[in-house]
């Protein structure tokens, strides 16, 4: 297996989505097709009965995403090229968990969000099959006409798992286990999409009217206030707000919250490692106050193996760790993300950067 080092793609200013997914797709073929291979065997050893239906599957969810995130569509299409896999493919490691009657249960993820005087703290571990760790990656992407200059969290071939834009918006993302998937777009490219908004209003709009596949609970937060918001096809909770200057915290992890998606949380399929890591960070949650005690937290052992940096293999068919994670300070405009558990991994890596929201950039200051 590849370990691709955590690499920084810097997409090009002027190019095109498909250019940058075709540049995307050239530089890092390898690890793009190792990972695909990965996460096709998964999905087809959890439901055998996927195999002869991927195609029209996956040309379903192209369709829609096509129609509501055209520019990330275009990037997925230049990733297909540019690797020499097939569109296929690509839709596949992108929108692996949400093809229809997948059980994958050990994704986790937990997110985090504090508001007090000093500092607005959005973070999240990201928690996947132990074999993505080696693929994470950072997309640098420049500023559009449509969209500001933004920092993604992904996998070698995927368009984002998580991100923050040069208008202190951030995105995070974690698994819920639903019923009543429909054909709908593939979940990566709506973060992208997400980000192209500069205002929390905007944020929540882009979502709320999304055609999603499957359930997910996405933490939106700016400047302005925050919220977390359950979404499936069939149902929308909003489990928690702060509104602008208001302090507080709020947590999520990988079970429903709220009181519609609740009635169709897939019991069967809840992460193992939920409601431990749920409890640490009810208990823990009101002692953070800083980046660094926020780091600390989602890099924590604390109830290991049922951590909210977790190292569990319940003996499923995709056992699921701690693959990286991801966090800003949105008052200061200090953004971090690591690869891996300093801890754990003798691979791990970790990037700092500064936003400059003056001059609308990103540097980078530590990596």
């Amino acid at each position: 297996m590849k370990d691709c080092g955590f690499p920084i793609l810097k997409y090009t200013k002027g190019k095109s989505f498909k250019e940058w997914g075709i540049s995307h797709g050239e530089e890092y073929r390898e690890s793009i097709k190792e990972l695909f291979l990965i996460r096709k065997e998964l999905m087809l050893k959890r439901n055998p009965t996927l195999l002869n239906h991927l195609d029209p599957m996956a040309k379903v969810q192209y369709e829609h995403t096509l129609r509501y995130c055209g520019d990330a569509a275009t990037e997925i299409e230049g990733i297909a090229k540019g690797s020499n896999l097939s569109l296929t493919d690509i839709v596949i490691l992108n929108n692996y968990t949400d093809f229809r009657d997948i059980e994958l249960l050990e994704q986790g993820c937990s997110t985090v969000q504090v508001q007090n005087e000093s500092s607005i703290l959005s973070g999240q571990t990201w928690d996947m099959h132990s074999s993505a760790k080696n693929y994470l990656c950072i997309l640098e992407v420049p500023e559009t006409d449509s969209s500001p200059k933004t920092l993604i969290l992904t996998v070698t071939g995927c368009v984002g798992l998580m991100g923050i834009n040069t208008e202190s918006c951030l995105v995070g993302v974690n698994n819920i286990n639903t019923t009543k998937a429909e054909e709908g777009l593939i979940w990566p490219s709506l973060v992208r999409k997400t980000l192209e908004s500069t205002n929390l209003d905007d944020m929540r709009d882009t979502l709320l009217k999304a055609p999603v596949t499957s359930g997910h609970n996405y933490l939106i937060s700016t400047l302005k206030g925050a919220e977390q918001w359950e979404i499936t096809p069939t149902q929308k909770d909003l489990v928690h707000a702060h509104g602008a200057g208001e302090f507080g915290n709020s947590f999520h992890t990988n079970h429903c919250l709220g009181e519609n998606v609740s009635k169709i949380e897939s019991d069967k399929n809840v992460s193992a490692t939920s409601h431990a890591r749920y409890d640490i960070l009810e208990r823990s949650i009101s002692a953070v106050t800083d980046e660094k005690e926020l780091k600390a937290l989602l890099q924590s052992h604390d109830g290991l193996p049922l951590s909210i940096c977790s190292h569990y293999d319940s003996g499923v068919k995709d056992p699921s760790q701690t693959c990286g994670g991801g966090m800003a300070n949105l008052k200061s405009g200090s953004i971090q993300f690591w690869r891996g558990c300093p801890e754990y991994d003798s691979n791990y890596k970790e990037y700092s950067y500064q936003l400059d929201r003056k001059n609308k950039s990103f540097t980078l200051k530590q990596s």
